[in-house]
């Protein structure tokens, strides 16, 4: 390779290249240097490990020591995450040393200490998130060391393009721009970007960028294996209570991480990640799990024991799929499917980190159809064919903070209201918004108190300063709700926002922990779901809500078509194990699911049908064109059906839509429902999907975060589902409501995907098939038991007699504290278990012992017994401490130590304990069984009723 790019630089920097012993650039240095030391735009495309970071600053750092130096901030390079500006900050320590230039971190976590002392001596780079760039932009004490910026770098670019992160910073280069004496150069980095043209665009905005898409001679593996039950998978299973099939995966995975030296092992969310390395845990030591709702403290413990070697393995979520320095990996682990192309490729990219070593990854499905979308995006990858990256276009809540921004940047003079306009339309997410959107928005900006307007003026507020510093994340505060069993007052798990706001209703099946629970009390004061164990899964939803990332329409369909040929060769799956870095038994399992299904007299579906698959009032409509397509048409379905009656409820997979209908589906009504589909319009499907977003979207969950954003409700407020209901009504017709559809059609709807197929069916190139069967087919149960068939993620199932054993135990686990009622003299404080079948006191020999209150003292209750035996009056809660006192004490004496367990049930007093106890009960499980019953009667009515503990 021509090293001549290494020859231009600055003496000092090829001095520094000779000390670190680089020779020769890499590819991407090659061609990337002298596009950006002729100044251009560049957004720089390639694998990582190739070098990157050093492509785009040691040009940069040329530039910077060949020009003149002025006080301030010349070098930006910002990162979206603060574990990234770490790591970042130790990579430019040498070149710091080295050149002479001062570099710095300045982030949420920055001390006041440190940021006070930038703003007397602001670095010469500044490396910092997107977050901080926003609060840096006003501020009169750093503002002023903008002016020398000439560089901004951005990392990880595509992470931010695809949030509203991006759309923000997107107009704070703007701000920068107005804030710098020449407008600075743009540079971005990326390893994995399916479409480099929109991303450029979003860099840049209106100025011209420099694209740079490299190609490094560099080898991925990406393996798909699905182990098949051996002997120790048997015996394993005995041992940690699961199924042969789960311990032949566990098996495996533990294997994998034994025969390399460190080892990423990537779940879909937060619940497995705590699942998986629990069960992976009891097999043996040196592996930890790590997660965004683990401490930063207990993040960065697990970090660094990883890179010191004292783990083996980290259980993680996307947490550590950009690239936060942990040390050298040598595999990476997806368990189950990645669901998408891009993710796969950044994760088993963290697997052998320098251009000469293998990125080796191995992927564990679960089940068939997980095999099967595992192969396609292995398949993609290795074909590097990356979903595109979707930039939210026109996001009301970023603009509202961007404006509040510029009219505090401005002071006391304001700013022109064409002058912001303009700003942000030369920002790429904003080129097409209009002046008649504009003039709305900011309109009801000054109503709400953000803004001042006098002419043409926008001038700042108290409230709109407040409000903008308060906001300067995009990202939702998402709160978690524990989710508690009923019978051992045990934490299951939380569910998050989303689940607490659209799902979450009494009665409701839930899938947490690998298991099903029934919904049966929702605390809202508290923020606390009850549930009982279930045996029904139809419906379930899952748990861990939120945390999965949608499959796209390129794997699924790409999952259909490979179905398809996976069947075909049935007789002769071997010749598919090589192109496919896969083994049979992936392969055997697709084909016999398949087999299976076609039994059923279904076709296999593709992306040239669609398949109504209908028994009793069940209609399952095959369609493998991923989780937006499939719940933009279940949502039209749900408007055309709604008017005829015929659905009651919903649900959709990337593969699958469910419709349940309020009776069994007749001859007649299964035709109504064909013939709808087949006359469907692209026009009449977007009123049909219109009409479902304003009459029956769950606004409340995303109006909330929305309108946290807008400033009109605090960050971070538990909403019960009746308060978020109420939201709707609120800000409908604002820009809050606006924002809300607008965000709902891009992250969770594909409107063009539909209107494409329907157009397909009027032309005939998709045909709609339709049978009715006896029971579901194999592809149908996927989305009747979605997530609840795999076993390593389940807690070791339990029978109701094992949940009131656990409920007993727990009663006798907790301390008491009686007092005698008869001498006033003596009181214990006691575990149950300990306590005798009819406790007496030892001063005077009495059952009559009272039962204290867990915030009771017992010697202030004897201080109220004697002044009432005194002829004292009593008033307020001195006299319903005696009453209680008496009531429990008379249980005491008449029932024993079966009494105070009754009482310490949450929901029992004294009158239900006495309804229980003078039952005659058979055995000890008859009575537990009736405690239980009592408790979830009054968790079932405890909002009618007052305590009558």
């Amino acid at each position: 390779m021509n090293p001549s790019v290494f020859e231009g630089l600055h003496p000092m920097i090829k001095e520094g290249l000779e000390q670190l012993g680089i020779v020769e650039p890499t590819p991407p240095q090659e061609r990337v240097i002298p596009a950006i030391q002729e100044g251009d735009n560049v957004l720089l495309v390639s694998p990582t490990a190739s070098g990157k970071t050093e492509a785009a600053l040691l040009p940069v750092f040329d530039m910077f020591l060949r020009g003149k130096k002025e006080k301030g901030i010349s070098i930006i390079y910002i990162t979206p995450l603060r574990a990234l500006n770490r790591d970042i900050e130790k990579r430019m320590m040498f070149w710091a040393d080295h050149l002479g230039i001062t570099v710095e971190v300045r982030h949420g976590d920055t001390s006041q200490k440190q940021r006070s002392r930038q703003t007397r001596k602001p670095p010469q780079m500044l490396i910092t998130t997107p977050e901080t760039l926003q609060a840096i932009l006003p501020s009169k004490g750093m503002r002023k060391h903008l002016a020398p910026v000439r560089w901004v770098i951005i990392d990880e670019i595509h992470d931010l393009a695809a949030s509203k992160r991006g759309a923000q910073l997107t107009v704070g280069l703007e701000r920068l721009d107005k804030a710098a004496d020449k407008k600075p150069q743009r540079i971005g980095l990326s390893a994995t970007i399916g479409n480099p043209k929109t991303v450029a665009e979003f860099l840049g905005g209106i100025h011209p960028v420099n694209t740079v898409e490299v190609e490094v001679d560099k080898t991925y593996e990406y393996k798909v294996q699905f182990p098949q039950p051996t002997d120790a998978d048997f015996d394993l299973a005995d041992e940690l209570s699961t199924s042969p099939k789960a311990a032949s995966r566990l098996n495996r995975i533990k294997r994998l991480v034994d025969q390399h030296n460190s080892t990423l092992i990537f779940v879909q969310g937060r619940g497995q990640a705590e699942a998986l390395g629990f069960r992976l845990k009891q097999m043996g030591p040196g592996i930890e799990v790590h997660h965004g709702s683990l401490s930063r403290e207990q993040r960065h413990e697990t970090e660094d024991m990883f890179k010191a070697g004292e783990l083996k393995g980290i259980v993680c979520t996307s947490t550590l799929q950009l690239g936060i320095d942990i040390g050298e990996v040598d595999l990476t682990i997806q368990y189950q499917s990645p669901r998408q192309v891009s993710a796969l490729i950044q994760r088993v990219g963290r697997a052998g980190h320098t251009l000469s070593r293998l990125s080796e990854g191995v992927t564990i499905p679960a089940y068939g159809e997980d095999a099967l979308e595992s192969l396609v995006a292995s398949d993609l990858a290795r074909k590097k064919r990356l979903e595109p990256t979707l930039v939210h276009m026109k996001p009301l809540d970023v603009l509202t903070h961007q404006i509040v921004g510029l009219t505090v940047m401005a002071l006391d003079d304001g700013i022109g209201q064409e002058e912001v306009l303009e700003m942000a339309q030369r920002a790429y997410p904003f080129k097409e918004y209009t002046g008649e959107e504009y003039e709305e928005l900011i309109e009801f900006l000054r109503q709400i108190g953000l803004i001042k307007r006098e002419g043409k003026t926008m001038k700042k507020t108290g409230k709109g300063r407040r409000y903008y510093y308060e906001n300067l994340g995009m990202i939702n505060d998402e709160r978690r709700y524990p989710f508690i069993n009923a019978i051992t007052d045990e934490m299951v798990g939380t569910v998050g926002d989303e689940f607490w706001s659209l799902r979450a209703r009494v009665g409701l099946n839930v899938i947490l922990r690998g298991r099903v629970w029934r919904i049966l009390q929702i605390d809202e004061e508290r923020g606390v779901l009850h549930a009982l164990p279930s045996t029904d899964p139809l419906g379930a939803a899952p748990g861990w809500d939120g945390e999965l990332i949608p499959v796209t329409r390129e794997v699924a369909e790409g999952a259909g078509t490979l179905r398809e040929t996976i069947y075909r060769s049935a007789e002769s799956l071997d010749d598919l194990v090589e192109p496919l870095d896969t083994d049979v038994g992936s392969l055997k399992e697709i084909a016999d699911e398949s087999i299976t299904h076609l039994k059923s007299g279904l076709p296999l579906p593709s992306s040239s049908n669609l398949i109504l698959e209908v028994w009793d009032q069940y209609l399952v409509i095959h369609s493998t064109r991923g989780e937006k397509f499939n719940m933009a048409l279940g949502a039209i379905l749900d408007a055309a059906l709604s008017e005829k009656d015929l659905i009651y409820n919903w649900w959709n997979d990337p593969y699958r839509i469910l419709i349940e209908a309020p009776n069994k589906l007749n001859k007649y009504e299964i035709e109504d429902i064909e013939t709808l589909i087949k006359s469907l319009t692209p026009e009449e499907a977007d009123r049909l999907l219109s009409d479902f977003m304003h009459a029956r979207f769950p606004f409340g969950y995303k109006m909330n975060f929305i309108a946290q954003r807008f400033g009109v409700i605090p960050r971070g407020k538990m909403m019960g589902p009746e308060r978020t209901e109420n939201l709707y009504y609120r800000f409908k017709d604002t820009p809050i409501y606006k924002e809300t559809i607008r965000e709902a059609y891009h992250e969770k709807l594909d409107l063009d995907a539909v209107k494409e197929v329907v157009t397909g069916i009027q032309g005939g190139s998709v045909e709609v098939i339709t049978k009715q069967v006896t029971e579901p087919s194999a592809l149908a149960r996927h989305i009747l038991e979605k997530y609840a068939d795999v076993e390593e993620l389940m807690a070791t199932d339990a029978t109701i007699t094992d949940q009131i054993e656990y409920m007993r135990q727990n009663i006798h686990s907790r301390r008491v504290r009686l007092a005698c009622v008869s001498c006033g003299e003596w009181h214990t404080h006691v575990r149950i278990r300990e306590l005798d079948d009819h406790p007496l006191c030892i001063k005077c020999g009495s059952g009559l012992m009272a039962m204290m209150r867990r915030n009771q003292d017992p010697e202030h209750f004897h201080i109220l017994l004697r002044r009432w035996n005194e002829g004292a009056e009593m008033f307020g809660d001195d006299l319903d401490m005696l009453r209680h006192g008496r009531k429990t004490a008379d249980m005491v004496l008449s029932y024993g130590r079966k009494a105070v367990e009754a009482l310490m049930v949450y929901g029992v007093g004294p009158v239900t304990s006495y309804q229980v106890l003078s039952r005659m009960h058979r055995s000890n499980e008859e009575f537990y069984k009736d405690l239980l019953k009592a408790k979830i009667q009054y968790m079932k009515t405890r909002q009618y009723w007052a305590d009558t503990k």
